[in-house]
């Protein structure tokens, strides 16, 4: 039986992060139900924020009181606390983050938190892969014919593309991920054992996630010769400085 938009939206909603192999499949090649899955993951990622912000106790209540004066109704009252919460506490997440190494931290616990992708077999279709790398803005000049894993992922500023590819020394993650900052610096670092180089690239920014720093370059330059990105006025960033790009 073929597999359809009906069947993929019925399996996303039933468990939004856990799709069979046929979903996968289908999501790949279906741009109707790669926006359908960004929303729901969208969702999900709001519901989660929500829960882990720390907020100071009885905020809420101080907030209630202090509206009274100017809305009658119960139900704006609590809207009114509730968005106020979520306000604050999404600001304290990001008000001390370092861009940079905050681009790299996410890039590694992204991977970490998917370590079935690592251990992936199944070849996937060069045509299909082509098919993500351009829509995130890329213009393949040689398919890549060694993946083995490509997922659409909720990630932080969207949903990104989670993809596998094997190097001549071992297993690489291609991270494709949205961003808006238009800042984004091409940095090669290290997090928690493993190595990153993220850049600029299509529709926010690449990470490309190995064993070391040494691998990370390496699987980059790789990518280079499969994939050119728009140009960017971007700067390149090193474990001791900044240069500008040459």
């Amino acid at each position: 039986m073929t597999f359809n938009c009906i069947d993929f939206r019925r399996e996303k909603l039933a468990d939004p992060r856990r799709l069979t192999e046929a979903a996968e499949e289908h999501l790949i090649a279906c741009p109707a139900c790669q926006a359908f899955s960004r929303r729901v993951n969208a969702g999900e990622r709001m519901l989660q924020q929500t829960v882990a912000i720390d907020v100071p106790d009885g905020l809420a209540e101080r907030i209630l009181v202090g509206s009274r004066a100017r809305t009658r109704s119960p139900l704006k009252l609590w809207a009114l606390a509730a968005s106020m919460v979520l306000s604050l506490g999404l600001g304290v997440q990001y008000w001390h983050t370092a861009p940079d190494r905050e681009r790299v931290a996410l890039a590694v616990e992204h991977v970490m938190h998917e370590p079935e992708a690592l251990m992936s077999t199944r070849l996937i279709e060069p045509q299909r892969v082509s098919q993500v790398l351009e829509s995130f803005g890329a213009e393949v000049k040689v398919p890549m014919t060694a993946v083995r894993y490509v997922k659409l992922c909720p990630v932080p500023g969207g949903t990104g593309w989670h993809i596998v590819f094997d190097t001549p020394k071992g297993p690489a993650t291609l991270l494709l991920l949205p961003q808006k900052d238009e800042r984004v610096r091409t940095i090669t670092a290290s997090h928690r054992g493993m190595g990153v180089h993220v850049e600029a690239g299509g529709q926010g920014m690449v990470a490309v996630v190995a064993g070391d720093t040494d691998l990370a370059r390496e699987a980059a330059g790789m990518l280079h010769q499969h994939v050119s990105w728009a140009p960017s006025a971007a700067l390149t960033v090193n474990e001791r400085g900044v240069r500008p790009r040459s």
